[in-house]
């Protein structure tokens, strides 16, 4: 197959020193790529780093190349990514300003073949000419990627920040060999481990990282879902286009789950739980004293996968059995008993905390085991078996 050919174009925001690990990405990925720089780009990210991962020159103001450069370039690529794309730069593109050798490409390229990534202070993202500006290069068939929430370089906190590069990775590979098999499906997943407080200060949880629904809220944008996040205290980086709810008990996780199923049309639960939880819980931090023993009396949780299979309808419901032993026997049990589509199974000692799972998947009858692989490979798994599977 061709490989495909991807120009960045880098501005000079901060988010540039990130470009270089973009590149490897799509490289990686069988891509060919080439960087287009503005004069401001360089100070945040080397010219011998960038001709280096992408094996061509650094196309920029100044250097001695065709007259007509850009349109060569224009020429070559698939895709024009703009990644950060700052303020001035889609300004300039909103109003047909060509001043650089990015500029001059950008404005000699379809606008059905560019992408942006915008990143900036959270005051320039939210001003009125910024915005202004977006809608026109949206209205003329440009992507404009949404910004993350969360501190910025300048201590700011809020919106302005440029997404993950594997996320954005994820985004240019997808419109690249478009896979579109989830496009008009809403897709809910809940991910991460739950906290039960004891008291004030102290939690009963468990050792989940969340990485697993990550990678499949990822997936699943890839192949054309919107998706919804239900997650319980994660420090794991989670896709700025997917909806976030933010959860802690699961008591507050089953309310948001009950809350979102009803516009979804497939539903993964991947979130890890918490059985029990205290079944008081002090109005003080408790104290240890020389010798003392301390008792706690547990009540079960609500189990909201089987709530959800007893409510699904026509929606297609996937759990996941995290096991430490007996497995298979456990994992049929439980897709059985709890009404669900597929279950999938997984041992604690291969998922937990880490970036790479040995999974199996029951479906109806049937089974399908897969050897240790990353996270982001089961999740593409596991979204086309439910894609074909949900019809």
């Amino acid at each position: 197959m061709e490989k495909k050919r991807i120009l960045v174009g880098i501005t000079g925001g901060i988010a540039a020193y990130k470009v270089p690990q973009l590149i490897r990405l799509l490289k990686k990925a069988g891509a060919e790529v080439k960087a287009v720089c503005t004069p401001w780009a360089l100070r945040f990210v080397g010219d011998e780093t960038l001709r280096t991962i992408t094996g061509f020159p650094v196309y920029r103001d100044g250097q001695e190349f065709y007259d007509i450069e850009h349109i060569r370039l224009a020429e070559w690529t698939d895709l024009l990514a703009i990644c950060p794309a700052t303020a001035n730069t889609i300004a300039k593109m909103a109003h047909g300003i060509a001043d650089n050798l990015l500029t001059t490409t950008a404005i000699s390229i379809l606008p059905e073949k560019i992408l942006l990534a915008p990143a900036m202070n959270t005051a320039m993202w939210q001003n009125a000419a910024t915005q202004e500006n977006v809608a026109i290069l949206k209205k003329r068939g440009m992507t404009m990627l949404p910004v993350g929430e969360g501190e910025l370089a300048c201590k700011t906190i809020g919106p302005g920040r440029m997404l993950e590069v594997e996320e954005i990775a994820g985004i240019i590979l997808s419109r690249l060999t478009p896979e579109p098999i989830l496009a008009g499906k809403k897709v809910l997943i809940s991910l991460g481990p739950t906290e039960e407080p004891l008291d004030p200060v102290r939690v009963m949880t468990n050792r989940s990282s969340g990485k697993m629904g990550a990678a499949l809220a990822r997936s699943a944008l890839k192949f054309g879902a919107q998706v919804v996040l239900v997650s319980g205290p994660v420090t794991v980086s989670l896709p700025d286009a997917a909806r976030l709810v933010k959860v802690r008990t699961a008591a507050e996780m089953r309310e948001a789950m009950l809350r979102e199923f009803g516009e979804a049309d497939i539903c993964v639960m991947a979130a890890a739980v918490s059985d029990f939880r205290p079944l008081s819980v002090a109005a003080s931090k408790i104290r240890r004293t020389e010798g003392q023993r301390l008792t706690i009396e547990l009540a079960a949780n609500p189990d909201i996968l089987a709530e959800l299979g007893r409510l699904k309808e026509q929606r297609y419901v996937v759990g996941f059995a995290l096991e430490t032993d007996d497995g298979e026997a456990s994992a049929r049990r439980k897709k059985a008993e709890k009404g669900c589509d597929m279950m999938i199974l997984n041992k604690a000692d291969d998922a937990l905390e880490a970036d790479t799972t040995r999974m199996t998947l029951f479906t109806g009858s049937e089974a399908e085991s897969f050897p240790l692989q990353s996270k982001t490979e089961a999740a593409d798994c596991i979204m086309r078996r439910i894609a074909g599977l949900a019809g």
